[in-house]
């Protein structure tokens, strides 16, 4: 019984590993909130409009910011708030918040 249970735990350790599957490191980049497929959907129970959700949002993902640019408009049957920032470096951003159904709650 016992070299049966060997043998069985000595095939069961040569089995192959399953295969792993090649993902391209630009498919791996988090794009969360970079165009209106990716926007980041602000809760509809998010308070002050959502804007307190998105400044945590965005200190959270860049630290400090500077705002240049806010506005809101429609696709699809979306609403979404576009904030353009400004970091510390120089560097801008184009964030993209989905705020439909916070937008529909306040209504």
């Amino acid at each position: 019984m016992r070299k049966l249970l060997a043998a069985a735990l000595l095939i069961a350790a040569c089995k192959s590993a399953p295969a792993v599957k090649e993902v391209l490191a630009s498919a791996l980049v988090d794009r969360s909130g970079d165009s209106m497929e990716t926007a980041v959907t602000v809760p509809a129970d998010a308070p002050n409009g959502g804007i307190d959700f998105e400044n945590r949002w965005l200190f959270d993902r860049f630290g400090r910011f500077r705002r240049t640019f806010g506005g809101t408009g429609t696709a699809n049957g979306r609403r979404y708030d576009v904030i353009k920032i400004e970091l510390p470096n120089g560097e801008k951003k184009t964030v993209y918040f989905d705020i439909t159904e916070n937008w529909t709650r306040g209504s």
